[in-house]
């Protein structure tokens, strides 16, 4: 079993390449494409393994190692009922679950606005911009 991978990883949508670029920052110039972000951040990882490899064999001081466990990927959120009520409301007119909907505007607050139902990059709406919603 591989060791844990101990560096951060940051994937973002290219229009010009077509395709998701994941990078690692603490590697100078180590990046790697694929068609969705699960695949570039395998890719990305590979090569950083592998330079990593070669600082190892040169003798060169690794970078230190920028990731943290326990994260679970899951949290507790209070907010206002009107909010949450909203949130639903926007994650139903989308067709998609509140937790999907919530994981897309997190993403877009992040500078990464991804369609967790397609993996693809789908335009960042405002609420300025938003077309108004026939209340039911």
């Amino acid at each position: 079993m591989p060791e844990p991978f101990g560096y951060r990883v940051v994937v973002e949508w290219s229009d010009e390449d077509a395709a998701f670029i994941a990078r690692v920052p603490a590697l100078a110039g180590c990046a790697a494409h694929g068609a969705t972000p699960e695949s570039a951040t395998r890719e990305a990882v590979a090569a950083a393994r592998g330079i990593v490899d070669s600082m190892l064999a040169h003798g060169d001081v690794l970078p230190t190692k920028d990731v943290t466990s326990g994260h679970s990927g899951q949290l507790r959120l209070r907010l206002p009922r009107s909010l949450h009520e909203r949130l639903s409301r926007m994650a139903a007119i989308d067709g998609v679950s509140l937790n999907q909907e919530l994981v897309a505007l997190l993403a877009s607050g992040a500078g990464a606005r991804v369609d967790t139902t397609s993996r693809r990059p789908r335009p960042s709406r405002r609420a300025s911009e938003r077309k108004p919603r026939a209340m039911k």
